[in-house]
């Protein structure tokens, strides 16, 4: 099963703290919650990214209503760096409270105000654009 899939399983519904950044930091284009719909089961998808903090980690919770993987919610939790325009981030995925997998690579590509991951286009929450768009 592909790292997308095994991501693509997780709940609507999570808060993530999105602290400030560091003194001095310009802010990062990652920051903030976005969504994308999955194509294989109609599920939502949620990334919220939180803002570097003082070693330039960004953390992020990933969200999937449905993970078909494990018939219910997922969830993935981890942490990451920005390398030009591409955020990756190291993850533990759990469905129903259970750990599924760990230490799964995930990558975001910035374009503008959308993120792009395994091909599915993220927009901003509160953006106002339609969300899950295939590039």
């Amino acid at each position: 099963m592909s790292a997308r899939l095994t991501l693509c399983v997780l709940v609507v519904v999570a808060s993530i703290s999105v602290g400030a950044t560091t003194a001095g930091a310009s802010p990062s284009p990652f920051t903030g919650a976005w969504r994308a719909v999955d194509p294989d089961d109609g599920s939502t998808l949620m990334a919220l990214i939180g803002a570097p903090n003082a070693a330039g980690l960004l953390d992020l919770t990933f969200i999937d209503q449905y993970a078909s993987a494990c018939g219910a919610p997922a969830t993935a939790i981890g942490s990451g760096t920005i390398t030009g325009s591409r955020f990756t981030a190291v993850v533990d995925v759990r469905c129903g409270g259970a750990l599924l997998v760990s230490d799964v690579e995930f990558e975001f590509d910035v374009s503008g105000d959308t993120l792009v991951a395994s091909g599915l286009v993220y927009t901003r929450v509160g953006s106002g654009k339609q969300f899950g768009a295939q590039p």
